[in-house]
């Protein structure tokens, strides 16, 4: 499929996998001027999917969609670099779970607010209408996604 001017399509998944990854690799750069220099774009994955409070390994491994193999390996590698601490469930001695660090919480907080910066400079270069139309149509999207997957 082409575009009116002749440049090639490219696909709505696409251009939303390219914005996401710009973003990420911009979030990575800003935190590791801020010192957080050991943090892999495989790091992010597993650190974005873990709730404030704690999960349990299992739950992590599902909401990052990796295998609890995977999931394991990467709370290891975080665990050794003092972002997370891995303690046994108090209700399932089989169970593991998963928290954040002190260190952990500071490189979240950091991630916050360097995302809000992010999503005001969005909404500066878009103007107010055009960015909540651009969050609006992109849960939209995601919402039928997801209603696609329950039949």
């Amino acid at each position: 499929m082409k575009t009116q001017n002749t440049q090639p399509f490219i696909a709505t998944a696409r251009l939303l996998l390219d914005a996401f990854r710009a973003f990420e690799n911009e979030l990575a750069q800003i935190l590791a001027a801020k010192g957080f220099t050991d943090v892999t774009m495989g790091n992010f994955n597993v650190l974005r999917h873990l709730n404030p409070e704690g999960m349990h390994l299992s739950e992590l491994a599902k909401d990052a969609q990796i295998s609890k193999q995977a999931i394991g390996k990467m709370i290891s590698e975080l665990e050794h670099k003092g972002y997370v601490e891995l303690t046994p469930d108090e209700t399932d001695a089989r169970a593991k779970y998963v928290r954040f660090t002190v260190k952990g919480q500071k490189f979240i907080d950091q991630a916050i607010s360097i995302v809000s910066e992010m999503e005001d400079k969005y909404q500066s270069l878009l103007g107010k209408k055009d960015y909540n139309t651009l969050r609006q149509s992109v849960s939209q999207i995601y919402q039928w996604h997801l209603n696609r997957e329950e039949k």
